[in-house]
């Protein structure tokens, strides 16, 4: 008898969804551990006393933290592992090389 292929989904807010089959093994996750590989933040000054100030008090998520991503630039991305920093007109300029930078393979020889 042939079983059918697992699907998971793991959502945005990282939920484990079983779609569809069954796990060939007990699976145990536990409680995730959530990272911040990198920052965006304005470059001015006074926008980045004003942006942490609004996600300090109204959080990561939600319509504050919406609007401050609507601002105009500049802003600095910042690789927080390595400490590479660059500068970009639009945020999500620097969203996109954000993810080119930490999805970019790795090779140590």
């Amino acid at each position: 008898m042939k079983t059918k292929d697992t699907v998971i989904n793991i959502t945005e807010d990282g939920n484990i969804e079983f779609i569809e089959g069954q796990m060939p093994f007990d699976l145990h996750l536990g409680k995730g551990v959530r990272r911040r590989l990198s920052r965006i933040v304005p470059a001015s000054p006074w926008k980045r006393v004003a942006f942490y100030t609004l996600r300090f008090l109204c959080g990561e998520r939600g319509r504050a933290a919406a609007f401050t991503r609507t601002w105009k630039g500049p802003w600095r991305m910042t690789i927080l592992s390595t400490g590479q920093t660059e500068v970009f007109d639009l945020r999500q300029a620097a969203v996109d090389r954000e993810l080119e930078i930490i999805t970019a393979p790795r090779f140590d020889l």
